[in-house]
Formats: structure tokens, sequence, C-alpha cells
């Protein structure tokens, strides 16, 4: 038989040598509470962080600058065609110069939008005879007769009354609306 390490505990006990045995839980003991530990310190510190990360959120979504739409694309044949018939409507009210030189500005601005080609600053020798255009846009040579017509409005005589000048927008929309076909 193995020897118990409580054999002589129990020995002096059976003698009655030991101090009598106590009923559990002993009386004086107040009741045992379980203590749970709390989480620890790095948690406070990433839920903290987190708070602050999705406010920070919050308030740059509130307060960025709004997107900006692209500016909306040119129309050069929408505008000339608009500013010829506010021409037009305002023929009779206006000098037959004033109307010549609206006709003339508005249909070399309208080069220049839809062709990048300087038509305001040169005139149609400089553009299509002296060689103004670069060799690799043969195609715009078709427009020479529109530029004559600039140069016609900008250094012919002046329309000499309003119904002259009305038929001067209206020669001029009919070539804008042959160039866009």
């Amino acid at each position: 038989m193995k020897a118990s390490l409580f054999q002589p505990v129990l020995a002096q006990q059976a003698a009655g040598q030991g101090p009598p045995l106590q009923p559990l839980p002993h009386p004086e003991l107040p009741e045992p509470s379980i203590v749970t530990s709390g989480p620890e310190w790095w948690a406070y510190a990433a839920a903290g962080g987190l708070v602050v990360i999705l406010l920070g959120l919050v308030i740059w979504l509130l307060l960025r600058p709004a997107r900006t739409s692209p500016p909306p694309m040119k129309k050069p044949y929408t505008a000339a065609m608009n500013r010829l018939r506010d021409i037009l409507a305002r023929a009779a009210q206006q000098p037959p110069a004033r109307t010549a030189a609206d006709v003339s500005e508005t249909l070399r601005v309208y080069f220049h939008d839809r062709y990048k080609i300087p038509a305001p600053f040169r005139t149609t020798n400089e553009l299509f005879v002296n060689g103004g255009l670069p060799s690799t846009s043969p195609r715009l040579q078709k427009y020479a007769p529109l530029a004559g017509l600039w140069d016609q409005l900008a250094f012919a005589p002046v329309p000499a009354d309003a119904q002259e000048a009305a038929a001067l927008v209206q020669k001029a929309i009919t070539l804008l609306e042959e160039d866009r076909s």
C-alpha cells in the first residue's frame, strides 16, 4: 500500500490531537465574489481611435467642397446660329453697319471655335491663299467661300438700309447651314 501525503494529518485528526474541523464554508468568511477582468487598455484605445476616425470621416464628408461638373462642351454651330438669329431680329432697329460687323464677328468666332483656325485675326488671303493653314488641313479649303463672305462683310461697303442688312444676315445663315452639312 502506498503511503499518502495526508496520512500523518489524518492520523492526528483520528487521534484527536488537531483542532476541531469546521464546517465549510467558514462562518466568519464573507461569500467569495468572482472578479471578472475588464478589457485591456488597448481595447479602450482602439475603440477611441475608431470613434475619432469615424467622426473625422463624417466631418470631412460634410465639409468637403462639392464636385464641380465639367464645363459644357462648346457648340459653335448652335451658338453662331442663335447669334445670327438675334442679329436678324435686331437688324431693323440698329444701323446696317453694326449689323454687318456683328455678322462678320459671329462667323469669324464660329470658324475659330469649330476649326481652331485664328479666323478673327486673319483675312481670307492670309488663311487660304498665302498658306496660312497648315498643310495637314486640306479639307478646310472647302470653307474658303465662307471666309470670303466674312471678308466681304468686313471690307465691303456697308449695306445701305435695314433690308440689305437683313439679306446679309440671311445669306450668312444659309452659308452656315451649308457648312454644317
